[in-house]
């Protein structure tokens, strides 16, 4: 299961940074990967996911129109949709 909490990205409750996810799945657990891989795939399908580009947070926006959207920690309206 996907969540974002805290400006991280969330699989089964482990925080999924780069050694996680390249280190640790797609090493030790290649099946755990693909199943991380999918589920991201489909969670940024059916929700709009932002990143923000000064300070690097991410979060789910569940409002439709992102044209307002601000980071949630620096109040930036500079974001990308993940």
């Amino acid at each position: 299961m996907i969540e974002y909490k805290g400006g991280k990205e969330y699989w089964n409750g482990r925080k999924c940074d780069s050694n996680f996810v390249f280190r640790t799945l797609a090493d030790m657990f290649p099946q755990d990967y693909e199943l991380y891989i999918k589920e991201s795939k489909e969670y940024k399908k059916k929700n709009i996911v932002l990143h923000c580009s000064n300070c690097n947070y991410d979060w789910v926006n569940y409002e439709t129109d992102i044209s307002t959207a601000q980071c949630p920690t620096c109040k930036s309206m500079k974001f990308q949709k993940l």
